[in-house]
């Protein structure tokens, strides 16, 4: 007889699988890029047949699509745990500002790697498009009205709306990731500070 229990048992088993599946793909992605990767190589990686990779996925760019949104995810919910937590004052200055930015905005290869691929998969695919612009709206408007609130109390005013100055940080960050990962920064500790302060002194003004 069948029992109400065995669905349960199933969905958590495919969603176990699948995960394991993702699980295995990023490494492989990260290790080799997607033209290298294969469906073989991320069910050796996983511990599952190409049977248990088609029943989840159609192709590798379903694979990257769907890290992507995983991986999004993630980062969002990162950047919204760490901005509550910001530990702003009334004695914040653009510094700090730039400081709780750089540690709040993730430099991981990994998801470096999967945001590329699908950012290639994006120039193609209009909906793959869509998914990117969704995830750096959604960034976006978590980051927003922190930098505001951060700014003001650091003494100066937004001459852009709030969304225009997260838009152009996230990406002047985006822009230093991939030179940061291949260690092509200039010597010493600062770089990525002075960009990131050019970028809030341009886009605001001391208040009066």
């Amino acid at each position: 007889m069948t029992t109400t229990t065995e669905p349960a048992r199933t969905t958590r088993r495919r969603a176990e699988t699948r995960s394991r599946l993702l699980a295995a793909a990023l490494e492989v992605l990260g290790e080799q890029g997607l033209a290298r990767s294969s469906v073989e190589s991320v069910c050796e990686r996983a511990g599952f047949t190409r049977g248990a990779f088609y029943s989840n996925f159609a192709t590798m760019d379903d694979v990257v699509a769907a890290l992507h949104e995983t991986q999004a995810g993630h980062v969002i919910d990162h950047v919204e745990q760490r901005l509550a937590d910001a530990p702003w004052t009334d004695t914040a200055d653009v510094a700090a500002i730039v400081a709780h930015v750089l540690d709040v905005l993730p430099v991981d290869r990994q998801w470096h790697t999967v945001r590329t691929e699908f950012t290639a998969q994006a120039l193609r695919n209009p909906d793959a498009a869509r998914a990117v612009t969704a995830q750096r709206a959604a960034l976006r408007r978590r980051l927003a009205p922190v930098l505001e609130a951060a700014l003001t109390r650091a003494g100066r005013r937004l001459t852009v709306p709030a969304e225009e100055l997260a838009r152009a940080v996230v990406t002047a960050q985006e822009g230093l990731v991939t030179p940061a990962l291949l260690g092509d920064v200039p010597a010493g500790p600062g770089f990525e500070t002075r960009v990131l302060t050019g970028v809030l002194t341009a886009f605001t003004e001391a208040a009066r």
